[in-house]
């Protein structure tokens, strides 16, 4: 189905995040000393890459997707195998993920230190204020909730 999975190159990935913040096509070229269309190509490129990893990653996953935004490299879903609401997020820094909604225990998780590393580096991508004191879950279920609200999903 995906025959050629590929992440955004560094170039790329740099012009999505420019773009992903809203900074103009004309003053990224002039910052990166390129042409606009040039900035317009590597942006497309980078959406069509990010558009395959999360299409992946919800085929791999069984999840249907409901919204997507390659933009800001984030979909929600619902995995019926799970009977849950699912979000996709891609990020530079952290790749791509797949969050359950749920309500876990996350003090008994081997995982709850990672899972806490992400969700306050995406919540830091997306310039979303966070409590210090949110188990992951919780953390989760407000970040994305937010995402949603500011991607007019909600």
């Amino acid at each position: 189905m995906f025959r050629s999975l590929r992440f955004p190159t560094k170039r790329q990935t740099q012009i999505w995040m420019k773009r992903r913040r809203s900074v103009s096509p004309s003053e990224i070229a002039r910052n990166l000393k390129v042409s606009r269309p040039y900035i317009s190509k590597a942006q497309r490129i980078a959406e069509k890459r990010i558009t395959k990893l999360l299409r992946n990653a919800a085929s791999i996953n069984r999840i249907d997707i409901e919204s997507l935004s390659s933009r800001f490299g984030f979909a929600s879903g619902y995995c019926h195998t799970h009977n849950t609401n699912t979000f996709i997020t891609f990020s530079p820094k952290f790749g791509v993920h797949v969050w359950y909604d749920h309500i876990g225990n996350c003090d008994e998780c081997e995982r709850k230190s990672e899972c806490d590393k992400i969700l306050r580096g995406l919540a830091k991508e997306w310039q979303i204020s966070i409590s210090e004191d949110e188990s992951p879950s919780t953390l989760a279920g407000h970040l994305f909730s937010e995402i949603r609200r500011k991607l007019g999903w909600e």
